[in-house]
């Protein structure tokens, strides 16, 4: 196999762990702001492709919430 080949295939397995282990991380970090108190006064849906079906089902506007879950 051809060095360069296999250096590109070690970078990209590389940066396929990285990616899993952020999404991983960022779901840790969605899953403990949940936990808020004020986020428990509501039913909060985090599936877009649902929120957005129940909202043409019922006629209710979705209300989103937005963070930075990167940010320090």
């Amino acid at each position: 196999m051809n060095r360069a080949l296999l250096i590109a295939a070690f970078l990209l397995a590389g940066a396929a762990l990285a990616t899993a282990q952020s999404q991983d991380d960022l779901k840790k970090k969605r899953d403990q702001a949940l936990k808020e108190e004020f986020l428990k006064k509501a039913a909060w849906t985090t599936d877009y492709d649902k929120a957005r079906a129940d909202a043409k089902k019922t006629g209710k506007p979705i209300f989103a919430y937005f963070t930075r879950s990167y940010a320090p």
